[in-house]
């Protein structure tokens, strides 16, 4: 493993054989016994590149998750890789808007930092793709990047003290999402799920 300031350069054939390792070489039970694996989320950025294709080839991927900012050029890749995943015959589940809005603590009014939501769902409607929600911008989400804890793994006192109305609402649209997302593809929803910039998922039946 490369020292964590280094840069780490991986050629496509390397980056290829990687993805083939996970998806074939990994014992996903605990210990070598128990259960398989029944679901695998791969999350990714978006793109065109060689990793979401060698996905799309080498597995039956149940749906993918398209996840965007209202940035003209998050939507350009959002329609690059609505288009790819059809090539290869990868089913768009759906789309979520990051980001979308910020909720004051002291209010519960949406302020629309970023402009309109409108071109967002502009271009969902135009591909034929169902918005599975619109997030706000929520500060504790970044943070529990930063901290490698994700946002709905952090208790509801940690994050009503730093998040307020803006971070109930994140919570309930990802419920809702989580929901939406299990009947589309016939999984069974035990735990929350958190937000990612896109994600892929697929579901060994």
């Amino acid at each position: 493993m490369a020292c964590r300031p280094c840069p780490w350069a991986i050629s496509c054939p390397s980056l290829d054989q990687a993805v083939q390792q996970l998806l074939f070489d990994v014992d996903w039970r605990d210990g070598g016994e128990g259960p398989r694996l029944d679901v695998l989320i791969v999350d990714m950025p978006l793109g065109t590149g060689d990793v979401q294709l060698t996905l799309g080839q080498l597995v039956a991927v149940d749906g993918a998750v398209i996840v965007s900012t209202l940035q003209d050029v998050a939507l350009t890749d959002v329609r690059r890789g609505i288009s790819m995943f059809r090539k290869v015959s990868v089913p768009i589940t759906g789309t979520i808007l990051n980001q979308s809005y910020f909720v004051c603590p002291s209010c519960v009014t949406p302020h629309y930092l970023f402009g309109s939501l409108a071109a967002f769902r502009s271009l969902a409607a135009s591909l034929d793709v169902p918005v599975l929600g619109e997030l706000p911008l929520v500060k504790g989400v970044s943070v529990g990047g930063d901290n490698g804890v994700p946002y709905v793994l952090t208790s509801r006192k940690e994050q009503g003290e730093g998040d307020s109305a803006g971070g109930a609402v994140w919570r309930n649209v990802m419920q809702e999402i989580a929901g939406t997302i299990a009947s589309t593809d016939n999984l069974q929803v035990t735990g929350k799920t958190d937000s990612s910039h896109a994600t892929v998922l697929k579901c060994d039946k």
